[in-house]
């Protein structure tokens, strides 16, 4: 199953504007379990800013359906001026050797 790892950049300046659409992108978009879990929701700083990190372990066939809801919730935050946003998605190390042929170690 993939991981779908959002992170988030923004100016310290536009945190309260941005935990204020954040409070509402979570009324209007709660956490879909059928789509996987949310792993962690993470916060953190430096000297240019917000950093945020939110993990989501995607069920199987579920990736496309991820993705979208992420981005419509991505439009919510489009205004913010200095916002940046990355979405990836990651295998498990047992999936990635599989795409190589390989098995994990027993």
């Amino acid at each position: 199953m993939p991981y779908v790892v959002i992170k988030t950049w923004f100016p310290s300046n536009k945190a309260k504007e941005i935990a204020k659409i954040y409070i509402e992108e979570r009324k209007k978009y709660p956490f879909d379990r059928s789509l996987g879990k949310e792993v962690v929701t993470a916060v953190s700083s430096d000297e240019n800013g917000i950093i945020t990190m939110g993990i989501i372990d995607v069920k199987e066939g579920k990736l496309e359906e991820t993705l979208t809801r992420d981005n419509n919730i991505l439009v919510m935050y489009l205004n913010i001026e200095g916002y940046k946003r990355k979405q990836e998605v990651w295998s498990t190390a047992v999936e990635a050797l599989a795409f190589i042929g390989m098995k994990e170690p027993e």
